[in-house]
């Protein structure tokens, strides 16, 4: 057999190989595995398989809180912390996130209603659970469609991923005749959320805007003049809204106008 068709065979081989490998290795790329879990359930994946991303689909009907908790284990059998990515329906991913449920570690996220994934990569084995208080959400998405808040009612609502960080959500207060506007509130975030208090152009009597700010905390605050006077009859607007306007700012708040 001449040189140059043995060298052609060896290419040929060589290229076989090649294609092999790269069909082989695109095999382990796609081999995602995608599952559905239902709120307050126990996965746990067993299949030794770290070269595996797995998809755990949920959907949420109304607002929330989200906690998601777990951990990894090896297969020596030691469990550890590990890194895990909330994703949008798509498989897009909204934030990342931290979990050890051996050490009380969970990743907590505030989302609005509709269908998420949890994906986990780089584990041979795990538990991944998911739990959620809801925080259904009546607001008004300008100050013009502000929805009015009553004494000594509470509102809910979130500051979730996924929408815009310039987002807010609007409430207003009427007062028929000079009073202050004591707040109580609990927000869960990863960082501040702020609460203003704006008066309408036709209230007289008081400027500027008034603001609390919290994370992970609870509180009340009572706006009044800046020589703690009543506030004047009239409108009063209530803005909650994320820091800077950064989008990975999240979280869930329930306030209430106790007075």
């Amino acid at each position: 057999m001449k040189k140059s068709n043995v060298f052609r065979k060896l290419l040929g081989m060589a290229a076989a190989v090649c294609m092999m490998a790269l069909l082989l290795g695109m095999t382990t790329l796609a081999a995602d595995k995608v599952e559905t879990i239902a709120i307050g359930e126990e996965k746990v994946n067993l299949d030794q398989d770290g070269t595996i991303t797995h998809y755990y689909k949920f959907q949420l009907k109304k607002p929330a809180y989200i906690g998601i908790s777990g951990y990894a284990q090896t297969m020596t059998g030691v469990n550890m912390g590990m890194n895990i990515a909330l994703c949008d329906a798509k498989g897009k991913v909204l934030a990342a996130g931290y979990v050890d449920a051996v050490n009380s570690r969970i990743a907590a996220f505030g989302v609005n209603k509709g269908t998420y994934q949890i994906r986990v990569q780089n584990a041979e084995a795990f538990m991944i659970k998911i739990a959620k208080q809801d925080y259904p959400e009546k607001s008004g998405g300008t100050q013009k469609k502000a929805v009015s808040l009553k004494k000594k009612k509470t509102i809910t609502g979130v500051v979730g991923l996924g929408e815009s960080g310039k987002k807010a959500d609007w409430y207003k207060i009427t007062l028929k005749k000079s009073a202050k506007i004591t707040l109580n509130y609990k927000v869960y975030s990863n960082d501040n959320i702020y609460i203003d208090l704006i008066p309408s152009k036709k209230t007289a009597g008081i400027k500027g805007t008034s603001s609390v700010w919290a994370k992970n905390q609870k509180g009340k605050v009572t706006f009044q003049t800046t020589t703690r006077k009543n506030l004047p009859k009239g409108t009063y607007y209530i803005k909650v809204h994320r820091v800077n306007k950064r989008p990975s700012v999240n979280g869930a708040y329930k306030i209430k106008y106790a007075k």
